[in-house]
């Protein structure tokens, strides 16, 4: 019940702000068992022109994150990725794996201006397998 009041406490930018994140990691999540994970890259890496500061951005998603169903360290570094890339801020997501007693675990963060902004807890362990960056599209009109 706090968090429900905490949220109309809110000022309105940051209730949809906090509502459009929690329908982007619900939209990635469905997403990544419905199309390639190149098309989804290419989706949420695709930098276009925007105004809304990514603190905010990063603060939504990671609040979000935490009240979504399922969501994941790639769901949430995937959604946030989109909503940074839609707003004109540059990010790569990096992924990452680890060596346990069972095998190997894997591990995906968001590096936002040379930090770390989702996925932070202990992603210095994993060994990055790859990165992919959010870019401008050449010849796109917003």
């Amino acid at each position: 019940m706090r968090s429900l009041a905490a949220f109309f406490a809110l000022p309105g930018r940051d209730r949809r702000l906090l509502m459009k994140a929690g329908l982007m990691l619900a939209l990635v999540r469905s997403a990544l068992h419905l199309v390639s994970i190149e098309r989804l890259r290419a989706w949420t890496g695709h930098v276009r022109p925007g105004n809304r500061p990514a603190d905010r951005i990063i603060w939504a998603v990671r609040t979000a994150a935490r009240r979504v169903p399922g969501t994941t360290c790639l769901t949430s570094a995937l959604a946030l990725q989109r909503m940074l890339s839609s707003n004109g801020h540059r990010s790569q997501v990096h992924i990452g794996v680890a060596r346990v007693s069972s095998g190997f675990i894997a591990h995906a963060w968001l590096v936002h201006d040379d930090t770390v902004a989702i996925g932070e807890e202990e992603h210095e362990r994993y060994t990055r397998l790859t990165a992919w960056d959010a870019r401008e599209t050449l010849g796109s009109a917003g």
